[in-house]
């Protein structure tokens, strides 16, 4: 049987297919098929290929005689006559290691439903030097999104299902170069789950292929492909509906895509010989490192052209190096930030230029620049003006590592030390939840051991076991001096008073005083009170289940509309409550008995209906006690499913059918649960039924018969008589009736409408997960300029889709409840969201929170606090800007069980903020909201998507736990806590469309890292 079909396009491959062939023989699985497409050779390609058919009925030769039809042609006869389950597209110069097969093989069987499986890869030399292992796990994580980018993959890494190929067609042969990018973001807009496999490698060898060697073309194709990535695309039949009109502009616009194309084009021309300036396009502020972006897309445009690997040095003829530098004056024209060349020519001196002595440090602006031997560490001073820091860091046998930080104080030799052990990933390999499983565990370490390294390295190789123990003990007195030093706080003076000046301005700021958090719902009580204890307990409180709201008004008044016709003397009420239905009731009937178990529900049935003399009240547990008998009409509603099981439920029947006389009729109406019948609407109660069971067992009562029913969407009302003696039972009479108006919000949130595709406590009981989705939403209205629309839900999709949450059973968690699982390891239980909401729009207040409460779930709200009152001005230059919340309505929402983090104070662009302005920021907005609700602030959401190295370091000093981005994907467990992705949902989605991004669709959960990522 064949398992995978390998496709190998081959033209005048004389040299190179047979090392290619010969890595498919070594394979350790032996379940594939090899299709050779000669594509027009004029050298001997047909005939090796011929030698290899013959010793292997595997390998197949396919050749029409027709000359070159270019390589995507190749591949598409290949797909045409491939049978194999899996397909591999393997070019004949590359090759893969003897375990690819196996190992890739092994991903996708373990993993149900998998369709893509990617590798890591080396690239080689034409020397035969092999670079580093190289795989992107940002492809993983976001597969869409980056290859409509980009193209940070190898063509002979993937293993892909056959019937997904067939789904989005073959490679498009109009495209001279880049087809393999436009059939990945093809692939990756199904939805398709990309499937890393770190330990599986495959060989890319570094050449310099005709089509691929002029920068004009390429970046002709690479436009079309990019434009095809950011709309919507005819040739994938069945996208995703995240990705089914393209790329999502807000995590990095087609025009930023296409310049930093275009500027690895450049450098790929310049490398060629060319001059490269007249590729260079504009380069749009994405508010990254843009000079570390631009030095690292340089250096790979040059190495590409040159096929060389990151440890081999660049040409340094002079012609080319002015070449160069005209470049990047080039660049700095295109960013339009003065300086940007002298410090693009500062980070690639090690590279390129390579004076006789290197500049070591170098100012430009506010940015400090420094360059460091990771072998011999310093401190760094920082002048007084600098709040920025750019590192490099070099380590030999390793590529130079770059940090960018804030600084507000000179730097120590352990501080510096820690910033080169992150630059260089030398702790990328640590993770687990012990201290020497931790990154900064190992960053300390290293800090301590580097300067002593060459002695441990000494000693340890002398072979002897005196020297070989005073290795051991530098590195423990390391090991020592890192646990020693761990607790120490090292905030500057600079830093303290910042953060001292931001929390007294905070403190000046008019708020009205905390309100403590409002009441949840009644106190169910210890479990061990007794019954009336409890029910004491749930009345401790005035009107505890809304009894005077609409919805339950309208349901007395259907109840007493099923009252039997004629004269009822004797009437008995139990559960009567508060007397919300005993004061109607009563000028229906002769004499009415008005009976509960808690006597302060009694007392306020005694004051609500005093003006009628024809109520006595009696205190009853009919549970257990006996009933009056001979009763006219018995009234029984909503308490019946507080009963055990159903044996007690068929005693109590009987009781109730006894307390009647011959003719007497029993008047019931309870709810509909979700236990009763998961396909309707109903409460997801924890009770053991609901009415359609209570209904069933009081229908087969002996001598009790249904004589009328109305029937509602979440509840019935039933009247039943007692048959005299010989009594046939009529037929009753069914009637359906609408809702009317739903039950109050905060009694709502146990009914999941339409019914229950998985209940909340099932999921609960059998699922847990590491990862999960954190909605991002902005407004939920209707009104606001055009421009704005992708960042508006209406309030009939945004109910549509909280519906559609309940139903499937999620519930809502926090940030909080995110940083305990983080730090405890233990994975989420059920299926849980976290949605919030950027900027503090007053329709949250007003629309969105009600919706939430109704379908019982949280958010968590992100503020800017010295707009809070206000307008958003952010958004004045689209059109009239919405109106925020103010103090107290955010107070309010606070009390309701809301949770409120920092959008920062001025919803200002953190990249054009200096550092000790983003600390005034964060300290003032945090400080703020503390004050306003009295409970901590940990959690902070940076407008626009924030997330530099630079912003995420002073949070986390600021105190901030917790850190959200507008990066795609599902949040891990394993997840820089400070750097959490979000799914912003877009006004325009359909119900299908906002499905399919919560879904989780990755299956892994555990997060892998990468020394060389």
């Amino acid at each position: 049987m064949v398992t995978v079909s390998v496709v190998i396009p081959a033209r005048n491959a004389a040299e190179t297919l047979g090392e290619t062939l010969d890595s498919l023989l070594a394979q350790t699985r032996g379940d594939w098929t090899t299709l050779v497409v000669d594509d027009g050779s004029t050298d001997g390609t047909a005939a090796l290929t011929q030698c290899y058919v013959d010793r292997d009925p595997r390998i197949r030769l396919l050749s029409d005689g027709r000359g070159s039809q270019g390589v995507s042609a190749a591949r598409n006869r290949g797909i045409a006559e491939a049978t194999g389950d899996w397909l591999l597209f393997l070019d004949s110069d590359d090759w893969i290691e003897p375990a690819f097969l196996r190992k890739m093989l092994a991903v996708l069987g373990a993993r149900p439903g998998a369709r893509v499986a990617y590798s890591a890869c080396r690239r080689v030399s034409p020397n035969g030097h092999a670079g580093p292992l190289w795989l992107s796990s940002e492809v993983a994580r976001a597969p869409f999104e980056v290859l409509a980018r980009q193209c940070p993959v190898v063509i002979h890494g993937f293993l892909i299902d056959r019937t997904l190929i067939d789904e989005i067609g073959g490679f498009d042969p109009a495209l001279r170069t880049c087809e393999d990018w436009d059939f990945w973001h093809r692939l990756a807009r199904t939805g398709a789950v990309f499937h890393p496999v770190p330990d599986a490698v495959a060989y890319y060898r570094l050449r310099a292929r005709s089509l691929s060697s002029d920068a004009h073309a390429m970046l002709a194709d690479a436009r079309i492909v990019i434009d095809r990535a950011f709309a919507a695309d005819p040739r994938v039949l069945h996208p995703a509906p995240r990705h089914a009109d393209g790329a999502d502009p807000g995590l990095g616009t087609k025009e930023t895509s296409f310049g930093h194309f275009a500027l690895w084009c450049a450098a790929f021309d310049v490398g060629d010989g060319g001059r490269g300036t007249d590729l260079v396009l504009p380069l749009p502020d994405d508010g990254g490192n843009i000079a570390e972006t631009c030095r690292a897309t340089i250096l790979a445009g040059l190495r590409a052209r040159a096929r060389i690997q990151p440890d081999e040095p660049l040409s340094q003829d002079t012609t080319f190096i002015a070449a160069v530098r005209e470049l990047l004056r080039q660049v700095e024209r295109a960013a339009g930030r003065t300086g940007l060349a002298r410090q693009l020519e500062h980070m690639l001196e090690p590279d390129l230029f390579r004076p006789e002595r290197l500049t070591e440090r170098l100012v430009i602006g506010r940015t400090l620049l420094v360059r460091q031997d990771a072998t011999r560490l310093t401190a760094i001073e920082v002048p007084p003006e600098v709040d920025s820091l750019q590192a490099e860091f070099r380590l030999p046998g390793r590529e130079a590592g770059w940090i960018e930080v804030p600084v507000f104080a000179s730097l120590s030799r352990r501080e510096v030390a820690e910033g080169a052990i992150e630059a260089l990933g030398l702790g990328a390999f640590a993770k687990g939840t012990r201290a020497w499983h931790r990154p900064r565990f190992w960053a300390q370490l290293m800090a301590e051991a580097i300067p002593q390294m060459p002695a441990i390295v000494r000693n340890w190789r002398g072979g002897r076991p005196g020297l070989r123990a005073r290795a051991k003990r530098i590195v423990r007195k390391s090991i020592l001096a890192v646990y020693g030093s761990a607790a120490k706080a090292r905030n500057n003076p600079l830093f303290t008073a910042l953060v001292d000046d931001a929390r007294a301005e905070a403190g000046r700021v008019p708020i009205p005083p905390a309100r403590s958090s409002a009441e949840t719902g009644p106190d169910t009580g210890p479990s061990d009170t007794g019954r009336r204890a409890y029910w004491e307990s749930v009345y401790s409180a005035p009107d505890p289940w809304a009894y005077g709201s609409a919805y339950e008004q309208l349901k007395y008044d259907r109840t007493l509309s099923l009252l039997p016709r004629g004269t009822i003397e004797r009437a008995l009420e139990l559960a009567c409550s508060e007397g919300w239905f005993s004061v109607l009731l009563a000028p229906r009937v002769g004499h009415l008995t008005a009976s509960d178990i808690s006597e302060t529900a009694l007392s306020r049935a005694r004051q609500r209906c005093t003006r009628f003399a024809n109520v006595d009240y009696r205190r009853l547990d009919f549970f257990d006690e006996p009933l009056p008998d001979g009763l006219d009409l018995l009234v029984c509603s909503e308490v019946l499913y507080d009963l055990r099981d159903e044996s007690e439920l068929r005693r109590i029947a009987a009781k109730l059918a006894a307390a009647l006389k011959p003719g007497g009729h029993l008047l019931t109406a309870h709810a509909r649960l979700l236990k009763d019948d998961p396909t309707r609407s109903g409460f997801d109660w924890d009770g053991p039924f609901g009415v359609d069971v209570i209904a069933g067992a009081l229908a087969a009562t002996p001598g009790l018969a249904l004589v009328r029913s109305m029937r509602a969407e979440l509840y019935r009302i039933d009247l039943y008589r007692r048959l005299r003696d010989g009594e046939r039972a009529p037929p009753p009479e069914i009637e359906t009736v609408e809702s009317g108006p739903p039950p109050e919000p905060a009694y709502a949130r146990s009914i999941v409408w339409g019914g229950a595709e998985a209940r909340r406590a099932e999921v609960q009981a059998r699922e847990s997960v590491e990862q999960l989705p954190i909605l991002n939403y902005h407004r939920i209205a209707t009104d606001g300029p055009p421009d704005l629309a992708r960042y508006r839900t209406s309030p009939e999709i945004f109910r549509a889709q909280m519906r559609w949450l309940r139903r499937h059973g999620y519930h809502a968690v926090t940030s909080a409840d995110l940083a305990r699982h983080k730090a405890s390891g233990q994975p989420l239980r059920g299926r849980p969201v976290l949605i919030t909401f950027d900027d503090g729009y007053r329709d949250f207040h007003d629309t969105a929170w009600p919706i939430l409460q109704a379908h019982d779930f949280i958010a968590e709200v992100f503020i800017v606090t010295d707009h809070v009152g206000g307008k958003a001005q952010w958004d004045a230059g689209f059109g009239t800007p919405a109106p925020l919340m103010d103090w107290d309505e955010i107070q309010e929402l606070g009390a309701a069980g809301i949770r409120f983090g920092s959008h920062m104070a001025s919803h200002s662009h953190m990249n054009a903020l200096s550092g000790r302005e983003i600390v005034r920021e964060a300290v003032r907005s945090r400080a703020l909201l503390e004050r306003a609700l009295g409970v901590p602030c940990t959690s902070i959401a940076a407008p626009f998507g924030e997330a530099s190295d630079r912003f995420v370091r002073i949070a986390g000093r600021c105190g901030y736990e917790t850190g959200f981005t507008t990066a795609p994907g599902f949040a891990h467990l394993g997840s820089d806590p400070l750097r959490l992705p979000r799914i912003e949902v877009l006004g325009h989605w359909s119900l299908d469309q906002f499905a399919g991004a919560v879904r989780p669709h990755a299956h892994w959960t555990t997060n892998f890292q990468l020394a060389h990522d």
